[in-house]
């Protein structure tokens, strides 16, 4: 099969103008927000193309007899380089979903009060035309009081995801804060799981493994007016988280994260494969070659599809399924 690909700039078909002249087209996906990018490289060897606008809207389309939506990228930056000259555009994902990308990244201030994580989540959704899509783990839990002073949602949004071990995710109209790397929707359903089996290279890095089997966080107890500590975990040695949480969910949610990290880090995954445009962050995979060590299911980290004069090709960066934490 035949690589594919199609270009649409600001509702214009360029995918023929451009097509003699690309040396490189890449989609990088990655967990967040607005991590996704663009990059394509063209043949400026007469200085062929204008400069395109800053703020241009390209949508992405890849596969092979049939194209599947790769998103919506933003141009932001042009690259021109000489011997041989090149010209390079990147664009980010515009999630354009959102009503109001501008309003989303503007510095506000608000302070919330005896809110659950999904009021707040439901709230900053519906300020942009879109719905909240909230895992379990998270979805009752109390906040008191948080304080959001000239910090964007986008930023705020994020900030309660580290704060709580999240991940969030906008697609399909819906602000996502979800248990990262579960390999299952918000509502605790799985992901489906795509099978992978014929790879170009494949490897696995294998640290030591148990070196901590428990992590400890500290919080403080309004009621008892003291510092509590919790573990989670149950094999030692015991990592020790240095920061003090406002409450035991808090510092339950950031010791489990912690332990998922160092799971996380033990089994790391790298593939290279033909080009499949319907992998992405948080996909699951099902590898059916190579030695036992490499097969079974992953949840893919980062992925990025390069189509190139040798081809179209997926590179991923893969670990282990992590068990939902127990909110």
């Amino acid at each position: 099969m035949k690589p594919k690909y199609k270009i649409i700039a600001d509702d214009n078909d360029i995918t023929e103008l451009i097509h003699s002249r690309l040396i490189s087209l890449s989609i990088s996906d990655e967990i967040g927000i607005v991590s996704d990018t663009m990059t394509m490289e063209l043949d400026d060897r007469d200085s062929a193309f204008a400069l395109p606008s800053s703020g241009a809207v390209l949508s992405v389309a890849m596969g092979y007899d049939e194209l599947y939506p790769m998103g919506q990228f933003v141009a932001d930056e042009i690259e021109l380089n000489a011997s041989p000259q090149t010209l390079t555009i990147t664009a980010r994902a515009s999630n354009s979903n959102l009503h109001d990308m501008g309003e989303f990244k503007a510095p506000k201030t608000e302070s919330w009060d005896k809110k659950t994580l999904t009021n707040i989540v439901q709230t900053i959704a519906g300020r942009y035309g879109i719905t909240a899509a909230i895992s379990a783990t998270f979805a009752g839990i109390q906040i008191d009081h948080v304080d959001q002073t000239e910090e964007s949602d986008c930023a705020f949004i994020q900030r309660l995801a580290s704060d709580y071990g999240a991940a969030i995710k906008i697609a399909g109209g819906k602000l996502m804060f979800i248990d990262p790397m579960t390999g299952k929707f918000p509502d605790g359903s799985p992901l489906p799981t795509i099978p992978v089996t014929t790879v170009s290279s494949m490897r696995l890095r294998i640290t030591e493994r148990n070196k901590y089997g428990k992590v400890s966080a500290k919080y403080y107890d309004v009621n008892k007016a003291e510092e509590q500590e919790i573990t989670v975990g149950t094999s030692p040695p015991t990592y020790q988280l240095r920061d003090t949480y406002s409450n035991q969910q808090q510092a339950q949610l950031q010791a489990q994260a912690k332990l998922n990290e160092i799971a996380d880090g033990t089994y790391a995954l790298t593939v290279e494969m033909p080009g499949n445009p319907m992998l992405g962050a948080e996909s699951v995979i099902d590898i059916q070659v190579g030695r036992t060590e490499f097969r079974g299911k992953w949840v893919i980290k980062s992925c990025r599809h390069t189509m190139n004069s040798s081809g179209y090709k997926t590179s991923i960066e893969a670990t282990r399924p992590r068990e939902a934490t127990d909110g």
